[in-house]
């Protein structure tokens, strides 16, 4: 994996860094990439997937940690 990629994403995030890299790496290689081979376009694609099940899984009300706030 690219480690100085994932390193650098997880810096970023001001967050554990050891904590977020693991999690990173997990997401890349449960998306079936290639860790060995992991670009900047391929994170952002396995990001974007991420993101996009999280919307739904909130939309649907299936998501334990967030929830819609009814009007």
């Amino acid at each position: 994996m690219d480690e100085k990629l994932v390193d650098q994403v997880a810096q970023l995030t001001g967050l554990s860094e050891k904590k977020v890299s693991h999690v990173i790496q997990k997401w890349v290689v449960d998306s079936g990439r290639n860790p060995q081979e992991l670009s900047l376009e391929d994170l952002r694609e396995v990001l974007t997937h991420l993101i996009q099940d999280l919307f739904v899984e909130v939309s649907k009300g299936e998501n334990q940690y967030i929830t819609l706030a009814q009007n």
